[in-house]
């Protein structure tokens, strides 16, 4: 049966944002204007190839008087203001205002909007008009309308767009998410897309910041272009093979001053709980269960009289806030700027989660000299303050007896209820007051961020089809790091209390220098433009540590000291890309990308990477051109190589040589305390990661674009797999891992999107999107050595965990690693009983196999909006099919034998799924855990209203009301089936979000 998670507490929230929404309508009602001279107004809306346009808004600017535009593009309007305007609108193409000035006839020739179909395309080094992209390319501007609680840039894209997977990781304020483009293409090579701003490739978040996004406002932002294969890509080199994507943000634009203030207010709450015993089922529970046996006073004389409710205790509603603020204009229509701040304020519903930040661009886009020279000056900073909640406290929760208080005020440590020992202190391994593990924990950071480029392109005043490009810009951050918690709290009490001082500088540089050459020619009615340039990028780090006891009779004592140390890495590259498009219908795009890593040695630093794509646009040919049913229809073929080198080491194929960290990493001599050196392993043949893609794909409109989508087919083979942990030969090299090229994974899938709009009528517009994609992958082969066919890595959890995850040739990889578990006639586990997979007549581990995985099959995507004159109403969703979660909370919580539940001189509470299996120890290796985690989650849903006038204001107001995360359907066991990995163990809940919001532009 499935199951839906929805809020039950909530109801006065709603109830009290619901009267306010009202309340706020009805003080921003318009003002009627006066009688003015009537007229009579007709014409005819075309396209710019002069083709008539069917179903065009047309409507009186600032009254509800509206019609559409007839099948042959034509309007009218009786009994209209001679001084009145009006505002023509259609999906794809800019809106127009036309004033009537006591015209009784007006025609219209709409404009292609490039900021609502990207008819100018942003790809690498350049740009392309959409009809003559080659790549499998997605391009969204954001709805920031109805975007809800959306700090960060990726949120916005969950669901939109079909073969790019996002996963946040939980409800903390501060956490990132995961992004994968059709899969993945490592083992354990970074599996992250290249995300490049302004044209400035990010090399990595500032550390302890949680999110590499961070510093970039989501309000800031013009369009998200997605580029999927290898043709697209290739461009990008060793830095792609995970795809890319091009965020570009918003310029100033020519014209008066405008200014934008977007704002909310929104309530988080806890949605639902891991299901446990309260305090008096607990208490029943270790009656029945000690009665009779030997320690039954002792144990029984554990028990307290509460009825705690450890989740309630650690969980809370919060409050948060965001306001951004835009202004954009140009200094006499020659020099467009634009300038922006944000602030954000949000609290996490885990007790002491916060994040802070304030966040600031600006952008200037001057051109000269006649127009031959253009620059684009952009810079963005960011100050970011994050508290760290301590997300161990969300199992002890789980684990803590709760018939136990909270505080106890005759306790030393802090006051808060601890367990003891028989000789009164704290016991090491018994479950921690999950309450004192938040709040006497201070775990803080504070950073900022510079990213900033200057650009110039200039248009040779000799020859102007030929153009050059430079391009400087840096990525500059410093975050420092305090984590503190003392002697007193229950965590530390034995261990003499810890604090940890941190620091990490980060400073990234990019130059990229290309020329260009465009040239229209009349052999084959050709276009023709080839580019050709240098890229050099830089990428250095420091970090610094100091760990210390803080305790009074060992303060200063060092547990860690890591001196400032540095890495640095280089990337050097040559690139250059021809377009020849002939007769506007059959297009060619040719790639080329080499590029030098100081990772490698000098026998394998350099990689080349290839592409090649060929587009037929089909609708252009004269048994098709001038369809009044058929927009669009083209055909794509591609094929490319990508290289992959950032393994997370940054010298894998060196000998380095590392000082020695930690309490016993000293050697006595000449009465001084000397730090020891170690050699790192390393592996001198280790190459490029290289993975060859295959695209065949079909865009398609019909009915004036109003129906259009995208259908892709792919297959990725990538070879030389780099893997961290591969073993070797005992003595052959200083560890017993190595990072080393071990065979091949392949992905095939396909994807599919629809959009449509099918009413547009005067006081109605409905518009849908559904996209879905499948992805399908392999090992095929493991070459380096046997044994890692099947390395064991990942982990169970709790204590004395096993590895969970494994690859093997002929399978996905990071499959589960488990014993199949075996059932009774009624449909329950039997404890202990696997099946003998290998018929030996023992259980052991060659009885375990390989089941299920945590990467989807199948990832939806659904978004709807209806408009109603100023009201409108839009729903986002998305969901997938066939991952499956290890559910770590039911595994480690399960076991139920009396030395078990009570163990060490304390008691643990038990998941309710313990009384279902009746498992007496833990059996954290059966697949019963290995649980299916498909879903469908409704993201958001937001209710809007939009105000032209205010008290006679020209300005543009808009009111929202959005509830976020309220439903999930799925038949998974656990809190939240959508966990990135697979294990579901300490997983920091997603809220159901109540968020107001009110924008307004000038």
């Amino acid at each position: 049966m499935k199951k839906i998670h929805s809020n039950s507490k909530a109801s006065k929230t709603r109830s009290w944002f619901l009267k306010v929404f009202a309340l706020l309508l009805l003080l921003t009602s318009t003002i009627p204007g006066f009688a003015q001279e009537s007229t009579s107004v007709s014409g005819i809306v075309k396209d710019q190839s002069g083709e008539t346009l069917i179903g065009v808004n047309v409507i009186v600017k600032n009254k509800t008087i509206g019609t559409v535009t007839d099948t042959n593009g034509q309007f009218s309007f009786n009994q209209i203001s001679a001084s009145d305007t009006l505002v023509f609108s259609f999906i794809g193409f800019d809106d127009q205002e036309v004033a009537i000035v006591g015209r009784q006839s007006i025609n219209v020739v709409m404009t292609s909007s490039e900021e609502l179909v990207g008819e100018v395309v942003i790809i690498g080094y350049g740009s392309v008009k959409k009809d003559d992209l080659t790549g499998s390319v997605a391009v969204l501007k954001p709805d920031l309308e109805n975007r809800g609680s959306a700090p960060n840039p990726q949120d916005m894209l969950i669901g939109k767009i079909p073969g790019v997977q996002i996963t946040t990781a939980g409800g903390s304020p501060s956490a990132g998410a995961t992004i994968r483009i059709r899969g993945g293409s490592s083992l354990s090579a970074n599996n992250d897309p290249l995300i490049v701003v302004d044209g400035i490739p990010l090399g990595g978040g500032p550390g302890g910041v949680g999110n590499m996004l961070s510093t970039i406002n989501p309000t800031d932002i013009e369009t998200f272009t997605v580029l999927k294969d290898a043709s697209a890509t290739a461009i990008y080199g060793s830095r792609a093979s995970n795809g890319v994507i091009l965020i570009t943000t918003k310029k100033g634009k020519t014209g008066k001053l405008r200014i934008s203030y977007d704002g909310n207010v929104s309530v988080s709450q806890r949605k639902e709980g891991i299901d446990v015993l309260n305090g008096d089922e607990f208490r029943t529970f270790i009656q029945d269960t000690f009665t009779g046996l030997s320690n039954e006073a002792e144990v029984l004389g554990k028990l307290g009289s509460e009825n705690t409710d450890w989740q309630d205790a650690i969980f809370r509603t919060s409050l948060s806030t965001e306001h951004n603020l835009s202004a954009y204009g140009s200094y006499k229509d020659i020099m467009p700027y634009r300038a922006s701040v944000g602030y954000t304020n949000q609290n996490g519903i885990l007790k002491t989660s916060n994040m802070e930040r304030f966040t600031g661009s600006f952008s200037v886009t001057p051109q000269m000299l006649d127009k031959h020279l253009s620059v684009n000056l952009n810079g963005r900073g960011m100050y970011i303050k994050n508290r760290f909640a301590d997300q161990g406290a969300i199992g002890s929760a789980i684990s803590m007896d709760p018939t136990q208080p909270i505080y106890d005020e005759n306790s030393p440590y802090g006051g808060y209820w601890s367990w003891t020992g028989n000789d009164g202190n704290i016991l090491n391994v018994a479950t921690k007051n999950p309450v004192s593990l938040l709040e006497m924990r201070d775990d803080t950071s504070e950073g900022y961020q510079f990213i900033g480029n200057a650009q110039a392109d200039y248009k040779l005043h000799f020859f102007p089809k030929i153009n050059f490009n430079l391009n400087m810009g840096i990525d500059y951050s410093e975050t420092t790091g305090h984590n503190a918690t003392p002697h007193t709290a229950p965590a530390q009490a034995n261990a003499g209390g810890y604090q940890n001082d941190w620091k990490n500088t980060r400073n990234n540089s990019l130059l990229d220098f290309y020329g260009q050459y465009k040239t229209d020619m009349n052999f084959m009615q050709s276009n023709f433009d080839v580019m050709a340039g240098y890229s050099w990028q830089h990428f250095w780090w420091e970090n610094s540590n100091l760990a210390i006891r803080t305790a009074p009779d060992r303060y200063g004592e060092v547990i860690e000291d890591n001196v400032p140390y540095a890495e640095e890495y280089y990337l050097v590259s040559f690139f250059g890309r021809m377009n020849w498009n002939m007769y506007n219908k059959y297009l060619l795009t040719f790639t080329v990308r080499q590029d030098g890593s100081s990772r490698f040695n000098s026998d394998n630093r350099w990689g080349v990477f290839p592409a090649a794509a060929f587009a037929w646009r089909i609708n252009e040919e004269n048994f098709l051109k001038g369809s009044d049913i058929l927009s669009n229809l083209k055909l794509r073929l591609g094929w490319g190589l990508t290289g992959q080198q950032d393994i997370g080491y940054t010298y894998p194929s060196v000998r380095v040589y590392q000082n020695s960290v930690g309490e016993a990493a000293n050697y006595y001599r000449n009465g001084v305390w000397e730090t020891l050196i170690k050699p790192l392993s390393y592996n001198a043949n280790l190459k490029w990661e290289t993975t060859r893609t295959w695209n065949v794909g079909v865009d398609y409109g019909f009915f004036n674009n109003r129906l259009n989508g995208t259908i892709d087919f792919y297959n990725r083979e990538t070879s030389d797999l780099l893997n961290q942990e591969v073993k070797v030969a005992a003595g052959s090299n200083f560890s017993e891992y190595v990072v080393a090229n071990i065979g091949t994974l392949e992905n095939i899938g396909t994807e599919f999107s629809v959009n449509v709009v099918p009413i547009v009528k005067n006081d109605w517009e409905w518009e849908f999107g559904f996209n879905f994609a499948y992805n399908k992958n392999e090992i095929t082969a493991l070459t380096f050595n046997n044994d890692a066919a099947m390395n064991r890595f990942g982990n169970t959890g709790g204590d004395g965990g096993f590895n969970l995850l494994a690859h093997s040739v002929g399978h996905p990889h990071s499959m589960y690693y488990v014993y199949e578990q075996i059932y009774d006639e009624a449909g329950n586990p039997i404890e202990g009983m696997y099946v003998d997979r290998n018929n030996d007549g023992t259980i052991n581990e060659e009885d375990l196999y390989l089941y299920h995985k945590f990467t989807p099959d199948w990832n939806l995507g659904f978004n709807t909006k209806l408009s109603y004159k100023n009201w409108d109403l839009s729903i986002a969703s998305h969901g997938s099919l066939g991952n499956y979660n290890y559910n770590a909370i039911a595994a480690n919580n399960a076991e139920l034998a009396p030395a078990r539940v009570y163990a060490n001189e304390f008691l643990s509470n038990r998941h309710a799924t313990a009384f279902e299996t009746n498992f007496q120890y833990k059996r954290v290796l059966s697949d019963y855990y290995v649980q299916d985690a498909s879903f469908f989650r409704i993201d958001n849903i937001t209710l809007g209203y939009s105000i032209d006038k205010i008290l006679g204001f020209d300005t543009k107001t808009r009111l929202s009301l959005a509830v976020q995360n309220p439903v999930v359907f799925t038949n998974y066991k656990g809190l939240d089936p959508e966990v990135f990995g697979g294990v579901d163990s300490n997983f920091y809940p997603r809220p159901i979000i109540y968020v107001f919001g009110v924008s307004v532009n000038f």
